[in-house]
């Protein structure tokens, strides 16, 4: 069960919009969960080409980093006005990032405690496509990417399950469970001539191990006719409220190798994701 959920708030230089912001909170509430809001706050970098600093240097900057320190008190502020306002449980703190670093580590770190990670994804951001791979392969939790373009509250009406037959999708599954068995209708897909699923890992063997769970779901094979799997299945989830799929990857340090469908999410999410590794 997701009792216990992270949300990550960006908060300078750009900031998460309100209704992703409600719709994380629709999402805890759908749940009865604790929602703990973590605001990232950033360290303003030191600029290489003005060494050694002089005085106004160090002015501006320490002017720069009240600013962000202001942005993230406000972006918190906003959070606890809006879970308040729908009456769920709800805790919140700022996240900074020591000197000279980022403030990915100490956010993953934090996501290792919760049951779920909620993700609003600003569009061209690669800090925040940064920060969801991050999460996704060294939290060892789910992250469920919230896409700044999907309006409206958050809804379980139909969800589309990505399914290969390897590692990472029956990871996504398992943990994605506490949604299909809420969700009103489950689609599972499966990208034909793509890979070979084994015989004892087809959509049909998912779906009697799903219902032993009490999630009914409708399988669905399409083939990939020139495009690649993460078109297919942008396709396939144009009427579903949220997508479930395995993140494949290999982490070298702070550098992903992404499988092809893992980069298409990651590029241009349309909906709600939810990503496991």
């Amino acid at each position: 069960m997701f009792k216990d959920i992270l949300l990550t708030l960006p908060s300078f230089p750009r900031t998460a919009s309100l209704p992703t912001l409600q719709k994380a909170i629709d999402l805890a509430a759908t749940l009865d969960a604790h929602l703990t809001c973590a605001v990232t706050e950033p360290r303003i970098p030191l600029p290489v080409a003005y060494h050694p600093y002089g005085a106004e240097l160090e002015k501006q900057l320490n002017a720069r980093q009240r600013e962000a320190h202001e942005v993230a008190l406000g972006q918190m502020a906003a959070f606890e006005d809006e879970a308040r306002r729908a009456g769920i449980k709800h805790s919140a703190r700022i996240v900074t990032a020591a000197d000279g670093s980022d403030v990915i580590d100490p956010i993953v770190d934090c996501a290792r405690l919760f049951n779920l990670t909620l993700v609003p994804f600003l569009s061209e951001n690669e800090a925040c496509a940064d920060i969801v791979q991050a999460l996704t392969f060294d939290s060892g939790r789910p992250v469920l990417v919230l896409p700044e373009n999907d309006k409206g509250q958050f809804k379980l009406n139909k969800v589309m399950v990505a399914w290969d037959g390897g590692r990472a999708a029956a990871r996504a599954i398992a943990d994605a469970l506490p949604l299909l068995q809420r969700a009103g209708e489950v689609e599972v897909v499966t990208v034909s001539k793509d890979k070979q699923l084994p015989q004892t890992a087809t959509g049909s063997e998912l779906a009697t191990h799903l219902a032993r769970n009490g999630v009914t779901v409708t399988l669905k094979e399409i083939e990939k006719n020139g495009r690649s799997v993460g078109e297919v299945l942008d396709e396939a989830a144009a009427d579903a409220d949220l997508v479930v799929m395995g993140a494949f990857g290999h982490s070298r340090i702070r550098d992903f190798f992404l499988g092809g469908a893992t980069t298409h999410v990651l590029k241009t999410p349309k909906r709600p994701t939810l990503l496991s590794h």
